[in-house]
Formats: structure tokens, C-alpha cells, sequence
């Protein structure tokens, strides 16, 4: 194997040229440890580790284990100090003419402040905070206090309902949330302090809650329980020591869905999700001194978390936020902020691109886009028509386009395209492994796939510094659920792929019943325990069929109970989405919902999903082997009466 010196294990270009980058790929998979050990200088460490990786078996393999570091002040402190006066955060309102400009030296004293405050209210290491904010500056000063003070946190996508929030919660047993009177998002208000309100009905204990007047709405108050952030955080002061926590301590919590139905809490730990995020940033977005980042991914989700939040910071360069859509106040806006804070990476949901996609002309009017270096996908895989018009008219043909795949349970992002234009071949891969990640194909039994174009069950080989360290509350759930679908100690990703012969791996779908929406991992299994809690609905089966704008949208087949009213039988489906609105999210309202007669079950009653999925795609020629189905006459009496 060939010797690599630290410097060149760190080359700035190992992204962008070929050869850079199969020198320190072939390095990395024959010697992991020693390529992240030439990473660990990246960061500030209050203990330099001496260990780099404690294996373990099924999941518990430990990073840094006699390490000691600080998120916080590896993403502010240490940039305070050298850059003070540089902006770290831009916040762009919907009004393109309003925005603020948070230096780092800025972010340090109202991190402090928020931590103080924290402080003023009782909270320790002990206790969990849930972050429920948008996209505005005071909820990367919650985070960040959060981390400050070794106070782990989880951060809740501010469109989810009371009773979404409420699960959340209750299962990490958090007490403290923090939140704003309400968000500003399409030119409507969502009362986000109301929400609070109804959270605590439903958790039905003491609930304390910092509220962030940004909008200065109207809002309920309990003089016991809110506690009015501007009024207090006035008196706090801007300095607050910084925890000496372990590189293994818990950072944060993000829930995601599995085919469990219930969210899964998803735990981070700080060293080694911190040098993966900000390692890959680097890399895939582009965060080097003097570049501007955008990504638009909300921070409750760990797309946002990760490059946004974390992974910028650490990196000192400065991240846009913006708390509107993609098609609001007009159709241009995101190419309007581009343009105005001179933007050089920027990195959003194919769900955005295809919805802006309707109104092109529209859309890109008046705009240059001439900062632009870089541009990114993630969420899910980008098709055809939007690659093409991303590149060639967003990008005018010169910047070259990072189709991520990564997932909430490993801290981001683990394969992407070379960053080169000579890279940019075709569109929809995933592109080429990152350094020290060995992806693996495995047929139905078990054995690898080394032919390419044969797909496959994707596993990771080797642990990740970034991947999850526990399931939060389920002690046993990590090893069963990503690590016992194989006779060999590998990582499970639910996905099923295939190589090119250029080694550019390729993702073909779910091997589980988990949805992407949006770039959101949604499970149908809570979708349908929703809607068959419903007064009119006997059954229900949730699948996943072909979106244009959504990548893959939500199709629900319903039978309804006999003996419903006729009013109610002809409002079924409003009285459906509605009640998946307010009991999970808007975004997990379903796009189709056809009412039927029966369902196609197994003789054992299991629900044959993979039928349901060909009719909700329109692909009725082949259903393959029906010969364990109990009802084959309902399969035809389905496809009549969708197409009606």
C-alpha cells in the first residue's frame, strides 16, 4: 500500500481530480483509521484523541472513545477568534429587501447569551431539549447552546402537527422546549406558540417554553411555564464557558421514520458525527474559506443539520437561511437571493427544482446565477428532465451537480459525484464512495454482487464516523433493525442498488415500505394506524407510486366501514386527509386516496403491497405470481374503480 502523507489525505482538490481521488480512496478502504486519523487536525479538540476507532460489533463501534471536544466551539469560537467580522449566517426573509447579517463574532454572543440563559432556567447534561424552530437565526443559537453546554436537544421540523411534536417528546421525556409565536412561510402564519399549547394537553405534563417573538402575533401566555426569549436574554451576558464533553456524548436527536411506524430516534454522537459532516462538506458543497453555502433544507432534518447548520460552520464559511418557499413571493425568489448574497454552492430538494421547474421562464427572470460554482441535490435522486435543467439553465452548463444519497442514521452524506464537470457523464447516480466508505451488494442470499448492473440489498462494510451511535429508548432496536439482514457485521441501508461499469452506483428504491417524499423518509405504516383511527374507515393500505413534483407521492387505498352515513361516505376522503394533516403533517397528507371494496391479502391476511404499488404506478400488465393470494378477483375490481 502506498504511503500518503497527512497533507495530501487532506488535499483540497481530492474531490475534483480523478487521480487525487483514487490515490486516497484505495488508501482509505486498506487503512480507514489511518485515513480519519489524518482528519482529526481539522478540529479543535480539548483531548486529542489517541484512539481513533473502538471496534465493536452490529453498530457499536466508538469514534474518538478518549477524545474530548466542543460542537460549539468548533463551529463558532475558534472562527470568532480569527475572523471575527465575517458573516457565518445569512438570514433572507420573504421580503428579498429584508435580511440580517450574523457575524461570527455576533453568533459567539448571542450562542453565549441563549446558553446562559439555558443555564438561568436549570437545564444540565441531564435533560433534553426540543428544538421546534424554522429557519431563523435564533434556532442555530439554540442548537449551538444546546451544544455548548453538552445539553443534548432534538430538533423538530416546524411543520409538524401538535401530536407529531407531542410523540417526539414524550419519548425522549423532554420538559424544555424552545419555539417561536409563529413562522412566516408562503405569506401565511403558522402559529407555532399555539402548537406549544396543544403539545402540552397532549403530553399532559409541565412543559416549559422559550418563545421567540418574531412575527409579534397574538399568542396564549402562562406566566408559570413561557418565558419570553428578547425580554430575558437581554440581562444574560456574552460569555459562557464551554462543556468539555466526550466525543461519544450525545449531540442531538433526529427522528425519522422506519417500517416500525413509529419514529425512530436517531442519536448522534459530537466528535465523530462533527468530522464527518464537516469533512464531506468540504468536499461535496464546496465549504472552503471565502465561499458562500446555501442549503435549503429545513434544520429538522438532518440534511439541513448536518450542511447548514453543523458542517458549514465548522467549516467557517457562511450559510444562507431562509425561512419561505421555493415559489414565494415569486416564482424567481431563490435564484433572486442567490444573486443578492452572491451565493456559490447551493443545494436543494429535487422537489423544489421540479415544482420550479413548471414555471421556468418565470422562474429564472431577470436572474444572472453568475456566483454559482456549485450545485447540489439531496433527499432523493434527481430525474431526467430536472438534471438537464438544472445544469444547463440554472448552472448555464458550468457547474458541476452533486447528486447526493445519504441517510438521517449516518450524519450525512457517504457518496457523490466527482465535483468536476468531466464527471458530469449522465444524470441520476449517486456517484463514487467517500473516502474510507465501502458500499457492498448482496442478492437474496446473502452473497455479494460483483457484476455490474445487477442489482441488489446495499450495505455499508465498514462503520462511519458520522453513522448513528444508538437508537434513542430502544436499547436492542439498532442491531435489529440495520444490522440483522446479513450473516456478515454490516450496515443494512434499506436500499436497493446497482454499479455501472464505471463504478457509479445507482439507486433503484426501498427494499422496506418506507416512503420518500420529498426527500422526507416517511413510514405508511404511521400514515395508515392515522387514518384507521378514523370514524369511516375499515381498512387502509398506504404505498408509494411515481410523484412529478415529489419524486414519490402517497397513495392510499381505503375501504370504508358499511356502516357509515352516506354524508359521510361522500366527504370519506376530506375527513382522511384532514385528519393526517392535523394528526402527523401536511407533508404526509396523501396525494391519491382510492376508495375500494377489498384489499388483496395473502391467505395468512397480509396485504399484498407490491399489487397495490403497480396499480397506484399504472402498471397493471404483470403482477407477477399470484398464487398466495386469497382474492384475486379484487385486483381487478381496484384498477376499475381508480380509473374511474
Amino acid at each position: 500500500m502506498e504511503t500518503l502523507t497527512k497533507e495530501f489525505l487532506q488535499h483540497q482538490d481530492a474531490w475534483r481530480n480523478e487521480e487525487i481521488y483514487k490515490k486516497i480512496y484505495a488508501y482509505s478502504i486498506e487503512n480507514p483509521e489511518g485515513y480519519w486519523e489524518a482528519q482529526v487536525d481539522t478540529l479543535s479538540w480539548t483531548k486529542v484523541p489517541q484512539v481513533i476507532m473502538q471496534q465493536g460489533a452490529r453498530g457499536k463501534t466508538r469514534w474518538f472513545p478518549d477524545g474530548k471536544i466542543n460542537a460549539c466551539y468548533n463551529c463558532v469560537d475558534r472562527h470568532a477568534l480569527k475572523h471575527p467580522d465575517k458573516p457565518a449566517i445569512i438570514w433572507q426573509s420573504e421580503d428579498i429587501n429584508r435580511c440580517e447579517v450574523i457575524t461570527y463574532k455576533q453568533l459567539q454572543d448571542n450562542v453565549c447569551k441563549f446558553a446562559n440563559l439555558l443555564k438561568k432556567y436549570g437545564l444540565t447534561r441531564n435533560d433534553y431539549v426540543t428544538v421546534y424552530m424554522p429557519m431563523v437565526p435564533e434556532g442555530v443559537y439554540a442548537c449551538l447552546a444546546c451544544a455548548r453546554l453538552g445539553i443534548p436537544y432534538t430538533a423538530v421540523f416546524a411543520g409538524f402537527s401538535p401530536n407529531a411534536v407531542a410523540l417526539r417528546m414524550n419519548d425522549c421525556n423532554s420538559s424544555f422546549v424552545i419555539t417561536c409565536d409563529g413562522n412566516a412561510r408562503g405569506g401565511k402564519i403558522i402559529r407555532l406558540k399555539e402548537n406549544v399549547d396543544k403539545t402540552r394537553k397532549l403530553c399532559n405534563r409541565d412543559i416549559k417554553a422559550l418563545i421567540v417573538r418574531r412575527q409579534n402575533i397574538d399568542i396564549t401566555w402562562d406566566d408559570e411555564l413561557d418565558i419570553d426569549y428578547y425580554k430575558e436574554v437581554e440581562t444574560m451576558p456574552t460569555e459562557c464557558e464551554i462543556a468539555d464533553t466526550d466525543a461519544n456524548s450525545e449531540l442531538f436527536i433526529l427522528y425519522t421514520s422506519g417500517s416500525v411506524g413509529k419514529p425512530k430516534g436517531i442519536t448522534m454522537g459530537t466528535g465523530g458525527f462533527l468530522l464527518f459532516s464537516s469533512i464531506t462538506g468540504k468536499y461535496f458543497f464546496n465549504q472552503f474559506d471565502g465561499e458562500i453555502f446555501w442549503g435549503s433544507g429545513d434544520i429538522g432534518w438532518m440534511g439541513g443539520h448536518a450542511y447548514a447548520l453543523y458542517a458549514a460552520l465548522c467549516n467557517g464559511v457562511t450559510s444562507v437561511f431562509f425561512e419561505g418557499i421555493p415559489t414565494y413571493p415569486r416564482k424567481s425568489i431563490f435564484w433572486e437571493i442567490i444573486d443578492k448574497h452572491k451565493v456559490t454552492s447551493f443545494n436543494t430538494a429535487p422537489t423544489a427544482l421540479r415544482a420550479m421547474m413548471k414555471n421556468a421562464d418565470e422562474t429564472l427572470a431577470n436572474t444572472s446565477r453568475d456566483s454559482l460554482k456549485y450545485l447540489g441535490v439531496f433527499g432523493e435522486i434527481l430525474n431526467k428532465d430536472a438534471w438537464y435543467w438544472y445544469f444547463n439553465e440554472v448552472g448555464k452548463g458550468r457547474c458541476p451537480i452533486v447528486n447526493m444519497w445519504g441517510q438521517t442514521e449516518l450524519g450525512g452524506v457517504p457518496t457523490a459525484p466527482l465535483s468536476c464537470l468531466e464527471d458530469m457523464k449522465t444524470y441520476g447516480h449517486i456517484g463514487r464512495q467517500f473516502f474510507g466508505c465501502k458500499l457492498i451488494l448482496k442478492d437474496e442470499d446473502d452473497n455479494d454482487i460483483t457484476m455490474p448492473e445487477k442489482p441488489g440489498a446495499m450495505f455499508i462494510k465498514y462503520p462511519l464516523p458520522g453513522m448513528l451511535i444508538k437508537i434513542f429508548g430502544a436499547e436492542n432496536a439498532l442491531e435489529k433493525i440495520y444490522y440483522s439482514q446479513s450473516r456478515d457485521d454490516i450496515y443494512c441501508t434499506g436500499d436497493e442498488a446497482y454499479f455501472d461499469f464505471d463504478g457509479n452506483f445507482w439507486i433503484t428504491g426501498r427494499i422496506d415500505d418506507v416512503l420518500n417524499v420529498s426527500g422526507h423518509r416517511i413510514s405508511p405504516i404511521e400514515i395508515e394506524e392515522v387514518i384507521t383511527g378514523s370514524e369511516v374507515v375499515a381498512e387502509v393500505s398506504v404505498v408509494g407510486y411515481p410523484h412529478e413534483i415529489k419524486g414519490e407521492g402517497i397513495y392510499a387505498f381505503v375501504v370504508l366501514k358499511k356502516e357509515i352515513t352516506d354524508e359521510q361516505r361522500s366527504n370519506a376522503k376530506s375527513i382522511i386527509s384532514e385528519r393526517v394533516k392535523n394528526i402527523i403533517s401536511p407533508i404526509t397528507r396523501p396525494d391519491v386516496i382510492a376508495i375500494v371494496n377489498d384489499l388483496p391479502k395473502t391467505r395468512s391476511g397480509k396485504i399484498m403491497r407490491r399489487i397495490l404499488r403497480k396499480i397506484a404506478a399504472n402498471d397493471i400488465k404483470d403482477f407477477e405470481d399470484l398464487t398466495t393470494i386469497s382474492n384475486p378477483d379484487c385486483i381487478q375490481e381496484i384498477i376499475k374503480m381508480t380509473q374511474l
